[in-house]
């Protein structure tokens, strides 16, 4: 298969009209080039593709004078055979090279991208003693981070929730905690001690039971390696491991979110006696982490789960570019005429997230100035933006929350108001930069937000931040604005606290001292209440700020919507926006093959 592999870096290094039969002429240096090797391994290499029937060589006489090679073997042929033999061996970055060159051939490139999409979604591995249902699934991006002290995004978040468990668990419908590791609690009236009960018989993946000594453990560690999420647990007093299965917390002052707190990502428990390894992850969850590469993320069935255990057996998550992406968890061809009235495909939709711009309050600049903040905000229409780049842009935004959104209609206001607001700011035709995600959507929305401004004099810059630069950019001294997305947990009170607090949340990062220490003053109210409406109202009070002084643009919630074929069962849209693998399964009878 090296040969192949060299002869079609050859093949692709020529011009495309090239056919078989043709006889090219072509120099020992040229091909060091091409084969990125010295001229004596390229005389080896010939010497095997003239073995192996790729080609005929007539080797130039005199130094550096060309030679005449004649090509045997198609390149589509060639480039199938090695398309699918890498395939076979599931090395998906060399596929992807291929795909992906430069001179592959149109007709090509679409033949092999089609093959390529066959082989994810849903599929069936037969071995002697089993049926193995296995989901591949593409991503467009390699995981940030699954160290539980450190995840920055949603898809973390939820892939970390595949492997590790907490003490507690929200249940979206009710609206309350539920028994996870812990099953059971208790806390004093105050709400400033508060004991877990936890399951005996649980395992890691590594095989050693859960005991206390593990929250604590996981606890601890959030403030060794200086987790932004460590508020959430400063006031905790002291600890108290009563035995191996009961904690109890003394807090400095009452917490009512206090099991909020435990039932979070952040405290994905962790074992004590064995390094933390982002590449080995080890904890209790329903999938333990079978292999993890610059490729794939594979996660396996863990057998002793001590809740049901998961239906499918394998989920594999290739990191590939988006575009072969369809969109649908897929099923194999099935030949079963009984069930072809079936639709194929089954959507679940939800409203979610917020598309917002934040400004940067903790750099100097106009947009201090609230007639500035006034000017972007009508140049940040967010009825106009939904009608113009449409897609999965559906409700304009006044909350984080999709469901405290009230209606909004931005297009009373003009470019020409908007431009005296700018008048007014003092603004002096300055540029200044607008810092976006570096995705296709987050662009789109960018440069139509740059559009408008410039329309009416205002100068802005675009500035890319790939998710992997999420702690690491430079737009806390840079950026004027931010361009950015927000998408709460099912636990929206959390989420809330997390959105202002979170030491990595860019709202945290930009907002100034006395911002934080209004929203603190709430925040302290927040988490001594009992009930959820006056929470709800504190929320409201907050937002209500927000948009009186345009401490950020509100913009708009997006449409997610997943596919599913019909056949695909259990399929349910969870926290973060992504489908609970462990209850995926396929239907018996679409076992037989045609």
């Amino acid at each position: 298969m090296k040969s192949t592999q060299h002869y079609l870096n050859i093949l692709l290094s020529l011009p495309p009209q090239l056919d078989k039969g043709e006889t090219v002429s072509i120099t020992t240096r040229e091909l060091t080039k091409v084969l990125n090797c010295t001229p004596r391994n390229v005389k080896l290499i010939l010497r095997k593709l003239l073995e192996e029937g790729f080609i005929k060589w007539q080797a130039g006489i005199g130094r550096g004078n060309s030679s005449q090679m004649t090509l045997l073997r198609d390149l589509g042929d060639v480039a199938e055979e090695y398309f699918h033999d890498q395939l076979a061996k599931d090395k998906i970055k060399e596929v992807m090279d291929l795909l992906y060159h430069k001179n592959l051939p149109l007709p090509l490139y679409n033949k092999l991208r089609d093959q390529l999409g066959a082989r994810f979604g849903f599929q069936v591995e037969h071995t002697q003693s089993a049926i193995v249902d296995i989901l591949r699934v593409t991503m467009d991006r390699r995981p940030t981070s699954l160290d539980p002290a450190f995840v920055s995004t949603s898809t973390e978040a939820f892939f970390l929730q595949q492997f590790c468990d907490t003490l507690v668990s929200f249940d979206s419908k009710t609206k309350t905690y539920l028994p996870a590791l812990a099953h059971n609690w208790e806390s004093n009236e105050d709400g400033s001690r508060w004991t877990f009960y936890l399951r005996k018989g649980v395992r890691f993946h590594h095989g050693r039971p859960f005991t206390a000594k593990d929250v604590l453990f996981t606890l601890q560690r959030l403030k060794t390696v200086h987790s932004p999420s460590r508020w959430q647990y400063e006031e905790i007093d002291h600890a108290d491991v009563v035995s191996d299965h009961i904690i109890t917390f003394y807090l400095k002052q009452p917490n009512r979110l206090f099991l909020h707190f435990f039932g979070s990502f952040y405290m994905s428990i962790l074992p004590h006696d064995t390094p933390f390894s982002e590449k080995k992850m080890i904890g209790t969850g329903p999938f333990r982490m079978a292999e993890f590469t610059d490729q794939v993320l594979v996660l396996e069935a863990f057998e002793d789960f001590y809740r049901e255990r998961a239906l499918l057996d394998r989920v594999e998550l290739w990191f590939i570019p988006d575009d072969i992406q369809n969109g649908q968890y897929q099923l194999p061809k099935w030949n079963d005429a009984r069930h072809e009235e079936e639709s194929p495909t089954t959507d679940i939709e939800s409203l979610d997230g917020c598309q917002y711009v934040a400004f940067n309050f903790r750099k100097e600049g106009v947009h201090h100035h609230p007639s500035f903040r006034m000017a972007m905000r009508i140049l940040y229409d967010r009825t106009a933006i939904i009608t113009d780049l449409k897609g999965n842009r559906m409700a304009p935004a006044s909350s984080f929350l999709p469901d405290k959104s009230k209606h909004v209609h931005d297009g009373d206001m003009t470019l020409k108001e908007a431009q005296a607001y700018l008048r007014e700011s003092g603004y002096s035709g300055e540029k200044l930069t607008l810092y976006y995600w570096d995705k296709k959507e987050f662009l789109k929305d960018a440069k139509w937000l740059q559009l408008r401004c410039h329309s009416i004099g205002l100068h802005i810059n675009l500035h890319p931040i790939p998710v992997t630069d999420y702690y690491s950019t430079d737009a806390d001294q840079k950026a004027d604005l931010l361009l950015i997305c927000e998408m709460l947990e099912d636990d929206t009170e959390w989420g809330y606290l997390r959105l202002f607090q979170d030491e990595s949340s860019f709202l945290h990062r930009f907002f100034n001292r006395e911002q934080h220490a209004w929203l603190g003053m709430y925040f302290r109210r927040f988490k001594q209440l009992l009930a959820p409406e006056g929470r709800s109202e504190i929320i409201d009070k907050i937002e209500q700020r927000i948009r009186d002084e345009n401490w950020i643009l509100f913009g708009y919630h997006l449409n997610k919507v997943s596919k599913f074929h019909s056949a695909l069962k259990g399929a349910s849209m969870e926290s973060f926006g992504w489908v609970d693998f462990s209850k995926l399964w396929i239907k018996p009878y679409l076992y037989t093959k045609k």
